[in-house]
Order: C-alpha cells, then structure tokens, then sequence
C-alpha cells in the first residue's frame, strides 16, 4: 500500500523551504539574529532570499519532478533536494 503524502500549509516566507547560510535556521523555521535567540517576523535572510532565487531558477533534476525552471517542484511541499544541491554547483557560460 502506498502512503498518500499529506498536503503541508505553506512556509510564511518562500525562502524557509531551504536553510539559512547566514544563520543556520534550518528549513522551516524562520530566521534568527546573531544570537539565534530572536526570530526575523517581517523576513528572511539576503542570503537565504538569494539562495532561494538560485534555487528557483534551476530546473528540478529529480526524474519524477523535472519542474521547469520558476516553477515550483510538483511532487513536494518545498524544493527537492536535488534541485537544491544543483542550484549550489557552479556553472561556467561561454
């Protein structure tokens, strides 16, 4: 028998699908200051919102998914980690 996946609510900002470089939130819970004692309310990390557009703007790999670039992955509440590790690898442009 096969497990039916269970709708999630959406993260209150996009960007908590991946964690934070800056911080070190991990993915769902919202940024924090440097003490990592207070949390950010109106928004996220630069750099969480700057990973997050690299992130949206690979196509997803996942064979099942291959969600287009600026769309979102199909089969997941948030990003497949595959789409999240391509969107960290480097590419060169001739």
């Amino acid at each position: 028998m096969t497990a039916i996946p269970q709708q999630r609510r959406p993260f209150r900002f996009a960007p908590m699908a991946i964690h934070c470089t800056w911080c070190r939130a991990r993915v769902g819970e919202l940024c924090t200051n440097q003490r990592g004692n207070t949390d950010r309310r109106r928004d996220v990390h630069s750099a969480r919102q700057i990973d997050w557009v690299r992130v949206m703007s690979t196509r997803c790999p996942e064979s099942i998914c291959q969600a287009p670039a600026g769309q979102p992955c199909t089969l997941a509440p948030n990003a497949h980690q595959l789409r999240i590790t391509a969107a960290r690898i480097p590419t060169t442009t001739p």
